[in-house]
């Protein structure tokens, strides 16, 4: 169902399958890793084999449940804008995600746990921990392999239904200590949901159902305040030994949501992802790192930009020049694609830390900028520093100057260095095949603590303005979403529209708008906090009448005088 602003209106090449090589470091085999250790792990879960589109809106992207996403183990898959037509030609701005964690324990060793492309194996594994030993067994990983899928529009019918009409996804959340899926000792409540009776039991026939956030628990006026789509899966360190980095498992429970909104704005090219990180092990560690790693490639992967403005939280890909080539490519004035991240961890005073680091990598074997290959790689970068350990410098490469750099090209958004702008374009790099990821840290993750991570996924496209105008409109993109953030993704849906009764005349028709005067109308007003998390007030200001040329006219061509006109 798309959703619409505040203004009132009332209105009658075949797919290309291209993989990618990823080039390991120092020319390492892309075969899987034989580890020594594996007979020292009872845990032999199989990897994660689920996946699912979130394609409700202008992207259809494929999500996996083994802490990877946007693509199928071999392509990308995070399609921009979206395509019915079968012999059109599919365009993907990204390749691949996932989120990373790192630390190291009271005797200094690292523990930490990663996903890139699964060519040496993976560090994570499908299901939710035992909350007593930590652990996990192959029945369990098999009995969670899945991901859980619920629309508004089947939240709407079940609500409409007086809860009788359940879709597979309504009735089998995995929510409550009953429920479709349940192994053991793993926690009682998993996915989030509306809880009417206080037992702790799902039950969707007294109307429980499936909710955003578990911190968002009630609903405004029925379930039409939450996302027009959103997934949920959980996954975990511990099924098995950690053959993608080679490190020590951790002991963490992560619980995944994804979900989109149907608009008629900016919000329409974003997808959101927000993911509650447990330490359900005894171990305390210091010095930990999480971030969103990020393979963005833009069209034509070989001529990417990356960089990040750091006051926005927002790590984002544009094309080396302003037209992207190719088969691939998005052709002339490409677009832009960014990560907003929205929501980090805290310290040990509950306050949000923001973004500490942003790093690049290229997709070689340089020993400095390239793939990560072992568990000390991995960590390195989450700490923003080069694959040996060697410091970010600001300016040029990044490497070998005197300047200590949090953020790699942040432009002249780095608080440290305002007035000498840094960019890719400015240190003269050759464009390339780019990956970035984005952390926080440091702060200590104890046994039994919770963290998140919540990041959007924004796209901009200019029409004429060429590489940097996309940027530019990126930027106010993500502002937008930002906003949407900080109104727990609550969208602004403007005042509700009359009823109307028209009376057809010689040449006239007389509009009658009844029921005008509810708060829900001319008497709305809504508070709303901007971007910059300011309360905002928004109150009705009129209608606006359309004469429609004829009936394919739609809600895009508004204000087109060819078609119509108020």
């Amino acid at each position: 169902m798309k959703r619409f602003g505040l203004i009132l209106m009332s209105a009658v090449l075949t797919q290309m399958s291209i993989a990618r090589p990823i080039l390991n470091l120092n020319g390492r085999s892309n075969g899987p890793r034989v580890d020594r250790r594996a007979g020292q792990f009872a845990n032999t879960c199989e990897p994660a084999s689920q996946s699912v589109d979130l394609d409700v809106n202008n992207v259809r992207t494929k999500l996996l449940n083994g802490g990877d996403m946007w693509w199928d183990l071999n392509n990308p898959k995070y399609e921009i804008p979206k395509v019915t037509d079968p012999n059109s030609v599919r365009k993907h701005s990204l390749f691949a995600g996932a989120i990373w964690i790192g630390g190291r324990d009271n005797g200094g060793s690292l523990k930490l746990a990663a996903m890139t492309y699964r060519q040496r194996g993976s560090d994570f594994w499908p299901g939710p921990l035992d909350t007593t030993t930590a652990a996990t067994d192959p029945v369990r990983c098999k009995l969670y392999d899945k991901m859980w899928k619920v629309t508004r529009d089947e939240l709407e019918e079940f609500e409409n239904s007086k809860y009788l009409t359940q879709s597979t996804g309504i009735r089998d959340w995995p929510a409550g200590r009953q429920r479709a899926v349940l192994y053991g000792n793993e926690a009682n409540y998993l996915a989030p949901y509306k809880e009417i009776t206080p037992d702790g039991v799902y039950d969707p026939f007294a109307g429980e159902h499936p909710v955003l956030d578990d911190r968002r628990p009630s609903i405004e006026n029925g379930v039409d305040k939450q996302p027009d789509m959103f997934i949920w899966w959980v996954y975990n360190d511990k099924g098995n030994i950690h053959s993608e980095t080679q490190g020590q498992p951790i002991g963490v429970e992560v619980q995944t949501t994804a979900f989109a909104f149907s608009t008629n704005d900016e919000v329409n090219n974003m997808t959101f992802y927000g993911s509650k990180i447990i330490n359900r092990g005894f171990t305390t560690l210091k010095d930990c790192y999480m971030g969103q790693w990020v393979d963005a490639d833009l069209g034509n992967y070989a001529d990417d930009y990356v960089g990040c403005d750091v006051g926005r939280g927002l790590g984002f890909c544009y094309n080396g020049d302003d037209d992207d080539e190719g088969v691939l490519g998005y052709g002339l004035n490409p677009p832009t694609i960014g990560v907003d991240y929205f929501e980090g961890p805290t310290d040990s005073a509950g306050n949000q830390m923001g973004l500490s680091h942003y790093m690049y990598y290229n997709n070689d074997s340089d020993p400095v900028r390239g793939n990560p290959g072992e568990a000390i790689e991995f960590y390195n970068l989450l700490q923003g520093k080069w694959l040996g350990g060697q410091n970010v410098t600001y300016g040029g490469t990044g490497f070998g100057g005197s300047k200590p750099a949090k953020y790699m090209f942040p432009g002249d958004t780095d608080p440290a260095y305002p007035t000498d702008p840094w960019t890719e374009k400015i240190a003269g790099n050759k464009p390339g095949d780019r990956r970035f990821i984005q952390s926080t840290g440091p702060f200590t993750l104890r046994p039994g603590q919770t963290q998140r991570i919540t990041v959007g996924v924004v796209w901009a496209r200019t029409t004429s303005g060429g590489a940097s105008g996309s940027l530019n409109l990126l930027k106010l993109a993500s502002d937008k979403a930002q906003t949407l953030f900080n109104n727990n993704f609550k969208i602004l849906d403007g005042p509700n529209a009359p009823d109307i009764e028209i009376q057809e005349l010689e040449q006239e028709l007389v509009m009658k708008f009844l029921n005008t005067n509810s708060s829900k109308i001319e008497n709305y007003v809504e508070k709303y906090r901007d971007a910059t998390n300011k309360v905002r007030t928004y109150k009705f200001e009129g209608y606006l009448v359309y004469q429609l040329k004829d009936g394919t006219v739609s809600t895009s061509d508004l204000d087109n005088v060819d078609k119509d006109r108020k």
